[in-house]
C-alpha cells in the first residue's frame, strides 16, 4: 500500500527537523545531570565493548544444513536434546524436516512448543519445567527470533537451576547451558549470533534484555530452502529487523572498522535482496541465502555495538500494542534516522555512498539515505505511521524509552533534551508525511 506522493526531500526532512525542534522543552530538572551521567557511563563502557570476549557460533550453511546441524548434534555427542518452538512452527513441513532428521539420527527428543512472539517469564518457566522433566542434555532452537531468544534463557536456568526472572540486565547470567543449535527460518532477529535475548515481564508488560556472554548458541544453521515458505509479510518485517540491526550498529559509537565493514557489507545485500526476497520469496533461494547471511552478520555486530533509539521506542510497541518487533522496527527506523541528520551526518552519508545513493555532498546524501528507507518500506508495503498509540500512553512511553536506553547503555550519536522533545518525536511519528 504505497503512500501519496511526496514533496521533496528536502523539504520534507526539514519540516520534520523543525517540528521536532519546535516542540522542544526546557529539561526537566535532573534530566541534564542523568544525560551527563549515561554519556558518562557510555563512554567508559566504549573500551569494555569493543573488547568482550564475545563468542561466535560455528555456522554451517546453504542447502543440506540442517542435516549438517543433526549430524554435529550426535558428534557433540548429544542424545537426549529438546526441541523448542513456537505454537504454529509445529505444523509446518519444514519442522517435520528437522524431526525427521533427529528420528533418523536416533536422537531421543522432546518438542517444547509453547512460545509465542514476545514469550514472557510464564512462558520461560513451562519451558525450563519441561527440559528437567526430559533430562535434556542439549537444545535445539528453531523458528523465529522469540523461538531463540526463549531457549538462550530456558537452557541455562533449566540446568542450572536458576530463576528466570532474576537473570535480565548486564551479565548477570554467568552459566552457561547445555550444547544449543539454533535454526533461524527468518532473516531478520539474528539472534542465533547474539549475546543477548528479550524476554516480555507478563506483569509490567515491559521487555526485560538478558545480556550475557553464555548464551550465544554453540552452532547456527543457516538453511535457505527452511526459509522459502516464509509469508511476504514476514519476510519483509524481519528483513527490516535486519536492516535495523546493521544500521543502529553503524551509527553505534562503540564501532569498529570490522563492525563497519560487516554492516555495510549487510545493509548492500539487504537493499539489493529483501524486495526480491519480498516479491518472490518462494522461488529466489539466492534472496533467501544472501539475506540469512546479512541476518547472521548484522547479529554478529549490534552483540558488540549495541543498538540505538529505534530498539527502545519499538520495544515499547511491542509492550504496549503487540506490534512484531522487525514491524515495530521497519515503522520506527526513518524516523529515528531523520532525528540523527543534524548528529550523524557523516556517517550517514558513508553509508549512502555504499548504497550507490547519489548527493552533491554529506548532507545530501544523509538526507538521501532517509529518502531510501522510506522507499524500502514502500517497496514492502509498510507504512512507517505509529496510528496505534494512544496520546495517553505517551508520556509513561517516553519515561520507559529513556530508562531502557540509559540501563542498557546504547550508544547512539545523539540524544533528546528532554522528556518532553521525546514526546513530541513519538507525536511526530503519529502524523502522516
Amino acid at each position: 500500500m504505497s503512500r501519496q506522493e511526496r514533496p521533496a526531500t528536502a523539504e520534507r526532512e526539514g519540516s520534520m527537523n523543525q517540528s521536532i525542534h519546535a516542540n522542544h522543552h526546557s529539561p526537566e530538572p535532573g534530566f541534564a545531570l542523568r544525560q551527563t551521567l549515561y554519556r558518562g557511563w557510555a563512554a567508559l563502557a566504549k573500551p569494555v565493548y569493543r573488547t568482550l570476549p564475545i563468542a561466535t557460533p560455528c555456522v554451517v550453511s546453504g542447502e543440506g544444513a540442517l542435516s549438517q546441524g543433526v549430524a554435529e548434534l550426535v558428534k557433540q555427542g548429544i542424545r537426549r536434546p529438546v526441541v523448542i518452538t513456537d505454537t504454529a512452527f509445529v505444523d509446518l513441513q519444514v519442522f517435520q524436516q528437522l524431526l525427521q532428521a533427529l528420528e533418523a539420527a536416533a536422537l531421543e527428543y522432546s518438542v517444547f512448543s509453547e512460545i509465542v512472539p514476545d514469550p514472557d517469564f510464564s512462558i520461560i518457566e513451562r519451558g525450563i519445567i519441561h527440559c528437567r522433566n526430559h533430562q535434556f542434555d542439549g537444545v535445539i532452537a528453531i523458528g523465529g527470533g522469540s523461538s531463540i531468544d526463549a531457549t538462550k534463557v530456558i537452557n541455562p536456568c533449566a540446568r542450572h537451576n536458576i530463576d528466570p526472572r532474576t537473570v535480565p540486565g548486564m551479565l548477570k547470567l554467568r552459566k552457561r547451558g547445555h550444547y544449543f543449535m539454533a535454526i533461524p527460518t527468518t532473516a531478520g532477529t539474528g539472534s542465533e549470533a547474539t549475546a543477548a535475548a528479550v524476554i516480555t515481564d507478563e506483569h509490567s508488560h515491559q521487555k526485560r534484555v538478558v545480556i550475557s556472554l553464555t548464551v550465544v548458541p554453540e552452532l547456527a544453521v543457516l538453511d535457505p530452502s527452511l526459509m522459502m515458505g516464509l509469508p511476504p509479510a514476514i519476510t519483509a518485517a524481519t528483513g527490516m529487523d535486519a536492516l535495523t540491526h546493521a544500521m543502529e550498529s553503524y551509527l553505534s559509537r562503540y564501532a569498529t572498522a570490522k563492525t563497519d565493514a560487516l554492516n555495510l557489507e549487510s545493509m548492500a545485500r539487504i537493499f539489493d535482496h529483501l524486495p526480491r526476497a519480498f516479491h518472490d520469496g518462494a522461488n529466489d533461494k539466492e534472496a533467501r541465502r544472501q539475506m540469512a547471511i546479512a541476518s547472521h552478520n548484522a547479529g554478529v555486530t549490534f552483540t558488540r555495538t549495541s543498538v540505538g533509539w529505534v530498539h527502545a521506542i519499538a520495544h515499547q510497541l511491542g509492550a504496549l500494542y503487540g506490534v512484531p518487533h522487525g514491524l515495530a522496527n521497519a515503522m520506527v527506523l526513518p524516523h529515528v534516522l531523520a532525528f540523527y541528520l543534524p548528529h550523524a551526518e557523516s556517517r550517514m552519508a558513508q553509508m549512502a555512498r555504499h548504497l550507490g545513493l547519489h548527493g552533491s555532498d554529506d548532507a545530501s546524501l544523509a538526507l538521501a539515505l532517509v529518502e531510501a528507507v522510506h522507499k524500502l518500506c514502500d517497496q514492502l508495503e509498510i507504512r512507517p505511521l505509529l496510528t496505534m498509540v494512544k496520546e495517553e500512553d505517551i508520556p509513561q512511553m517516553a519515561r520507559n524509552i529513556i530508562n531502557e536506553a540509559y540501563r542498557s547503555p546504547y550508544p547512539v550519536p545523539g540524544y533528546f533534551g528532554s522528556y518532553a522533545e521525546l514526546e513530541a518525536f513519538i507525536r511526530g511519528m503519529m502524523i502522516p508525511r
